[in-house]
């Protein structure tokens, strides 16, 4: 593996705007960096001291590194006396399940099916890890954060780290104290930023030694602070009235996906709204999200021991407390999930892998025929971008390449919005870009039907 710079990541991924934040470059051996959040809500690394250009640095989005096929094939294939299948969508898998949690308050207190905290206190309860790396509610004194990375050591602390935070974080701080500290951990993270920790494993045998375990959150792609901003705005208040915040409040009686958003204020009182009814929340339009995110091909974290995600698919979406999907490569992961089920802890229904990659149908295209897409489109301007597993291609199907390339406008433009917190005039900003959206969508919701049904009905 090519170790980077730090003047080549600079000039490539930080000023390309490729970085997810996800903060490994700041603990590699005499790293120049320190994460900061930037005024468009995101974090981004700037130079605290320009004494070390020639450090080597390591980077998910860099070129020059090894790829999470690579990754995965050396943690969970290579040698390994049980082999595991590979797929060509999601890669090397052990077990493909859809479930739930069934003992205990896991399942009403997570935004699915309460998997990740009950691995991960499985894993402290088995004396496996002696620490739990997750996003937590960020310190209340620290004026207008929301949410961090933070170390749990019990229950009711990875407790509070349940339920998926649509905000941006980093894993800087974290990454220290685990170098700083003795211990064995599991981190809790998203696709690249999991990448990263296993290309910083490679180099840094502390983080090696440390780091036993790790568990995906499945992505659909990263938010900036805007985002959550905008939503208050359209509750009638402003982010310093407002205590806590719950981007997946599970709403009774409605279906898995139709869930809502909660505020509870400084006050003490409580808003509920259904994210129906909130401009912005649809995913599929791409609103405050990072650049970083519309060039990676992972979609359910192939670089991670297990991984979970929302099981979006037509036989689970009636009950609302929600249902996992959760892929396992870990062979020692794998049997803690079995006993967990064997001991009735866990309700789990095996899956297929056509069922797997339907419950996250939208992430996989985006990032396969989309991103191909968006490849040839940056090559055709002679920009630097990331290495990808995705070949670059112009995209046959001009209704598909439009809406691909209306999606990148709308990320675009609200991205540098200034008008974030005041939702007439961001719409107005909008709307020719939604509007050709809602019009390029139209037919693709009638395919989306009859694609869902055949997966139900084993057509």
């Amino acid at each position: 593996m090519k170790k980077v710079t730090v003047k080549e990541l600079k000039q490539t991924v930080i000023d390309g705007g490729y970085c997810s934040g996800c903060g490994v470059c700041t603990v590699s051996n005499k790293s120049p960096f320190k994460m900061e959040l930037t005024k468009h809500g995101n974090y981004e690394p700037v130079l605290k001291n320009s004494e070390s250009e020639s450090a080597p640095i390591v980077c998910p989005f860099a070129s020059h590194q090894i790829d999470e096929d690579d990754i995965a094939e050396d943690l969970y294939s290579k040698g390994k006396e049980n082999q595991v299948n590979k797929n060509s969508e999601f890669g090397y898998f052990r077990d493909i399940y859809a479930g739930h949690v069934k003992e205990g308050e896991y399942r009403n207190n997570g935004s699915s099916g309460g998997g990740v905290s009950w691995v991960c206190n499985e894993l402290l309860r088995t004396n496996k890890v002696d620490y739990v790396v997750h996003v937590k509610e960020a310190i209340q004194s620290e004026e207008g954060k929301f949410y961090e990375y933070s170390i749990s050591t019990n229950f009711s602390e990875v407790e509070r780290g349940a339920k998926s935070r649509y905000y941006p974080i980093t894993m800087e701080k974290v990454l220290s104290f685990i170098k700083d500290n003795e211990g064995k951990y599991v981190v809790v993270g998203i696709p690249c930023f999991l990448k990263g920790l296993n290309l910083l494993k490679i180099q840094d045998p502390i983080f090696f030694e440390r780091i036993k375990y790790t568990i995906a959150i499945v992505c659909g792609h990263l938010k900036t602070t805007h985002y959550q901003e905008s939503i208050i705005n359209q509750f009638g208040h402003n982010t310093k009235e407002v205590k806590s915040f719950d981007f997946r409040h599970k709403l009774e009686g409605r279906s898995a996906a139709d869930y809502g958003t909660l505020i509870k204020l400084k006050s003490n009182s409580k808003k509920i709204k259904r994210n129906k009814k909130i401009f912005g929340t649809n995913w599929g339009l791409n609103l405050f999200k990072l650049k970083a995110c519309d060039f990676c091909d992972d979609v359910i974290g192939e670089t991670a021991d297990i991984s979970f995600g929302d099981a979006w698919l037509p036989k689970y979406l009636d009950d609302f407390k929600g249902t996992n999907v959760i892929v396992v490569r870990s062979e020692e992961l794998s049997s803690l999930i079995k006993k967990g089920q064997d001991d009735g802890k866990l309700h789990l229904e095996i899956i297929t892998e056509a069922e797997l990659y339907q419950s996250q149908a939208g992430g996989f295209r985006h990032r396969r025929e989309g991103l191909s897409h968006r490849l040839h489109l940056t090559d055709e301007k002679r920009e630097w971008r990331p290495t990808k597993r995705v070949s670059a291609a112009k995209l046959d199907n001009e209704r598909r390449a439009k809406i691909y390339e209306n999606r990148m406008k709308l990320r675009e433009i609200s991205f540098y919005s200034e008008n974030f917190d005041n939702i007439k005039l961001l719409k107005k900003e909008l709307l020719s870009n939604i509007k050709i959206n809602d019009k390029l969508n139209g037919i693709n919701s009638i395919r989306k039907m009859i694609s869902r049904f055949k997966v139900y009905f084993n057509i």
